[in-house]
């Protein structure tokens, strides 16, 4: 497992990556296809992830501050007048790009639903919705929410 106690460069990194063959093949490999099905312990390490490093935290409680606006705004869309200025750009790219770099730095197959669990897991967290990433209603509200894009290994018979 990658060590991601120093993430310094991360970006830079995506980036260098992004642009080599290599890079190119990893992450257009599946295109719009799902890549592969991360166990619930996979998707929770991820979440983890976003809370541990100050600048993807920041983007984090922010991107998780808009979803929580949609949610309880549902007439409100991208034809609105205020969307563009209300929408946390810069911080949904952040989270992004650092989902992105997570892949690559575990080798985990990437493609559209890859750490959607883990993202929405994290924005429940982090609106205060689920009260951590280790309790057993984040289990229960992962399977009711995402069950079709994670796997339980310890419950497979």
């Amino acid at each position: 497992m990658a060590n991601f106690d120093d993430i310094t460069g991360w970006r830079e990194e995506l980036e260098a990556f992004e642009a080599t063959e290599e890079g190119r093949n990893f992450f257009g490999k599946y295109g719009w296809r799902n890549a592969t099905t991360l166990t619930f312990e996979q998707e929770v390490r991820f979440a983890e992830e976003l809370f541990r490093h100050d600048e993807i935290h920041e983007a984090l409680k922010k991107s998780a501050k808009w979803v929580k606006f949609l949610d309880e705004n549902p007439d409100f869309g991208r034809d609105d007048e205020n969307f563009s200025i209300l929408c946390p750009w810069e911080a949904n790219k952040t989270t992004a790009a650092f989902e992105r770099w997570y892949a690559m730095k575990t080798g985990i197959p990437y493609g559209p639903s890859t750490f959607t669990a883990g993202f929405g897991l994290a924005v429940d967290v982090a609106n205060g919705d689920l009260a951590s990433l280790h309790s057993p209603e984040t289990k229960a509200h992962a399977k009711a929410e995402y069950g079709s894009f994670l796997r339980f290994p310890e419950e497979e018979v």
